[in-house]
């Protein structure tokens, strides 16, 4: 969270929090710098789309553990592209509170999808919601293995090359975080083969970063780790 912040509002800030400063200072995180200036704005990732690094670009909040807060809020800014796992953050069902946010993306006008093959059948003019999986998406190498059980879990490659297909016709532009969160889940769990094929999944998603990049030419490609 703190490394998120520091990128996504250039403040440095205590572990724990999201663009908060330690006398309680809300420094304007840089997705929503960029909503202001007109461009769309989004975020895909291998965890919950509602954990730190992708909070930090996008979000306020004194806990990144707020994560049912936190879903709320990217709906409430109104993100453009919002995919990855956290189904427990808008679910009525799993929601402490049972509020179905999933309804409330829907009712602010968001299409929601939480099946691979639907990213088939998107429309390019609406904003995206898209949950594939209870907590973090599975490993790539489980994936691997059981095809048939996680076949309606996107790759993070596919996630990427979704959301800029959603963006990349918008006049003022774009801005994407795409963050291959299980590298770090299988670093902290010295799990050597999930690293290495996360870190091959986020390969793939780079190649279709640049791919588009350099055939746009007018985009400029960020990569790097988060600590």
């Amino acid at each position: 969270s703190a490394a998120s912040s520091s990128f996504g509002s250039g403040f440095r800030v205590k572990n724990g929090v999201l663009n908060v400063g330690a006398n309680g200072e809300q420094y304007l995180p840089i997705w929503q710098k960029f909503k202001k200036k007109g461009k769309k704005a989004g975020c895909v990732t291998t965890v919950t789309i509602t954990h730190a690094t992708p909070a930090g670009f996008c979000i306020n909040s004194e806990s990144r553990s707020s994560e049912p807060e936190i879903a709320q809020k990217y709906a409430d800014i109104g993100f453009d592209v919002l995919m990855g796992g956290g189904d427990e953050f808008f679910n009525p069902t799993k929601r402490k509170d049972g509020k179905d946010l999933y309804d409330y993306y829907k009712q602010k006008g968001y299409q929601v999808v939480d099946d691979k093959d639907d990213l088939e059948k998107l429309s390019k003019n609406k904003k995206l919601l898209g949950i594939f999986s209870h907590g973090a998406l599975p490993y790539t190498a489980d994936k691997n293995t059981l095809k048939e059980e996680y076949k309606n879990v996107p790759s993070l490659a596919e996630m990427t090359k979704t959301a800029i297909d959603q963006m990349k016709d918008h006049k003022e532009g774009f801005v994407l975080q795409v963050e291959s969160g299980k590298v770090d889940w299988a670093a902290h769990a010295n799990d050597i083969a999930g690293l290495i094929h996360e870190q091959l999944a986020f390969d793939e998603a780079l190649k279709a970063v640049i791919d588009f990049a350099e055939k746009d030419g007018n985009t400029l490609v960020i990569f790097t780790t988060d600590h």
